[in-house]
């Protein structure tokens, strides 16, 4: 009897047992993900690679189940993530985020080009090229969406990967094959550029040094030009942009607020980017001594805070229609969002989350922090309105058909280029329409976590069986080619024709591949998280590009 219930546990059928095994090779795929094999951590592709096991040992699940949890990990992941990055989205196309956009592009575009060439070279099966290149690239929901279009063209409904699960086995098992081998053969790309381009790691750093951050500077004024004019109106008069903060003069600390008419010798504490400090060093006459970053105590009464907006009714609203300076004498000097510095424009729209960083009296600094809220209470409690809405508009728009010339079967978004969208546009616009979508980073990050495991574990459960009929030694040549070859042709582009720096060409190619394990590989490697920053400008383009092409691959094969 035991022996029974212990086989029925297992290898039954059913919602309560298929979620019990779904968690089991979650699970322990995670712990498998902790542990660096060569210093390569492979992280959530062990979830797959467990559950391709467990397949393959004869553990089953509910074919219904399955393919409801990998639908639904597929729309969380995305989701989450398009909420995340929706903020600084179409920013990222703006001045030197247009040149890595348009790289990465292209280098998806030369990924697409070699697995048709292999096509033709090799006669390999379509579908399981589409496969080896979304695995190659790591891009889980290229995966997701290249096997829905498979039901979609064969049986005409993706619903029908329930009654036939085998038919896109293949491409999940060419998936888990090429999917460590891109891990490592980028990683020898960006060893093999280090030394062929011969890079001095030190000078890279400071050439990578964002010209947009905002910073801490003091100015002493010795330019004639500005003595006598308003605080306010120095840099209107000559059109340079900045936010004071203080006015030393002669050690009396004056406000900001007050808009005191400069003298000479005055010492201006004040917040701009860092491009502009020639500019401003130019304007006041010359450089005082460089300013803390830290929050201390300016004098007496006057204080430095970090305010949190978390009023819900402020969302959308603009920084100067608050007033702060003329209600509460309190300088508004940057604004922190997602981590990044931005400039206290009066016609920039806050978002719950926002964080401003005042100077004013100590007094008058609890009025502010009421008015803003500055209550991490309240970011703790979830809007969910806005996501499950967002849900439900991306599901739809993922489902809208559309044609591309040449081709007999039209393409759609589906369950990934869908709530992407929608998630990118809500984080964008939500804001700006009143919208509140705040979530914390920490609960983004659970949400997409979750959606990742769920689509992992339940694509491996579901191709196990096969794996050893399907498996082909040739995706592991596939996968290095397609990894590596569009990654060196890009490289050398980016450095000897484009002149990008050593960092920016790694976070580009690794933001191309959205490939988040190498680029933790070369923070280590290279002793520097510079990379990331255009991994986080490339990456939300080239995961909606890498969608795309793994659908469009699918498609061609039935042409």
């Amino acid at each position: 009897m035991f022996k029974d219930a212990f086989h029925d546990l297992f290898f039954a059928d059913g919602t309560g047992h298929s979620l019990m095994v779904l968690a089991f090779v979650i699970g322990i795929g995670l712990m498998l993900g902790k542990i660096d094999i060569k210093g390569i951590p492979l992280g959530a592709v062990w979830i797959l690679l467990v559950g391709i096991a467990a397949g393959a040992l004869g553990v089953k699940a509910s074919p219904l189940f399955l393919h409801f949890a990998k639908e639904m990990g597929l729309v969380l992941f995305v989701f989450a993530f398009g909420l995340q990055v929706g903020p600084s989205f179409f920013h990222s196309f703006k001045g030197e985020g247009l040149k890595l956009n348009l790289m990465a592009a292209l280098l998806i575009g030369l990924t697409l080009g070699g697995a048709l060439l292999l096509y033709s070279i090799t006669g390999e099966d379509l579908p399981n090229l589409a496969g080896v290149m979304t695995g190659a690239s790591s891009s889980t929901p290229g995966l997701g969406t290249a096997q829905q279009a498979l039901y979609e063209v064969t049986e005409g409904t993706f619903r029908a990967e329930i009654d036939h699960p085998e038919k896109g086995a293949g491409i999940a098992n060419a998936f888990a094959v090429a999917y460590p081998i891109g891990i490592v053969v980028l990683m020898l790309v960006l060893y093999g550029f280090r030394y062929l381009f011969r890079v001095n790691l030190g000078n890279e750093c400071k050439v990578t040094e964002d010209p947009n951050a905002v910073v801490e500077m003091l100015a002493q004024v010795a330019n004639p030009a500005v003595e006598g004019l308003a605080l306010s109106e120095a840099g209107k008069r000559f059109e340079v942009d900045f936010v004071p903060m203080t006015v030393n003069r002669a050690g009396k600390i004056i406000p900001a607020a007050d808009d005191p008419a400069i003298k000479e010798g005055d010492i201006v504490t004040l917040e701009a980017k860092k491009a502009d400090h020639a500019s401003i060093i130019m304007l006041f006459g010359r450089e005082a001594q460089k300013a803390s970053q830290k929050e201390v105590q300016v004098s007496g009464n006057m204080v430095s805070r970090r305010l949190t907006v978390t009023k819900p009714g402020l969302t959308g609203k603009k920084l100067g229609d608050l007033d702060i300076l003329g209600k509460y004498s309190v300088t508004i000097t940057r604004v922190i969002r997602s981590g990044v510095s931005l400039v206290a424009r009066p016609d920039l729209a806050l978002q719950m989350g926002d964080v401003l960083k005042a100077v004013g009296e100590e007094k008058t600094m609890d009025e502010v922090a009421k008015l803003v809220g500055n209550s991490s209470v309240s970011l703790e409690k979830p809007n969910l309105v806005p996501i499950f809405i967002g849900l439900g508009l991306g599901i739809v728009l993922g489902t809208i058909p559309f044609k591309v010339p040449g081709m007999s079967h039209a393409m759609r978004l589906g369950l990934a280029g869908g709530p992407l969208i929608v998630s990118i546009l809500l984080g964008h616009f939500g804001p700006k329409m009143k919208i509140a979508t705040y979530a914390t980073s920490s609960a983004k990050r659970m949400l997409r976590e979750i959606g990742l495991a769920l689509l992992m574990g339940s694509i491996g459960l579901s191709a196990g069986a096969s794996f050893l009929h399907d498996f082909d030694p040739a995706w592991i040549w596939y996968a290095a080619f397609l990894a590596g070859v569009p990654a060196i042709i890009i490289g050398l582009v980016a450095r000897y024709i484009l002149k990008l720096n050593f960092f920016q060409i790694c976070g580009l190619i690794i933001g191309a591949n959205t490939n988040s394990t190498v680029l933790s590989f070369s923070e280590k490697a290279f002793g520097s998280d510079r990379a990331a920053d255009s991994f986080a400008t490339v990456y939300p383009l080239s995961l909606f590009l890498q969608v795309l092409i793994a659908q469009l691959v699918v498609l061609l094969y039935f042409v």
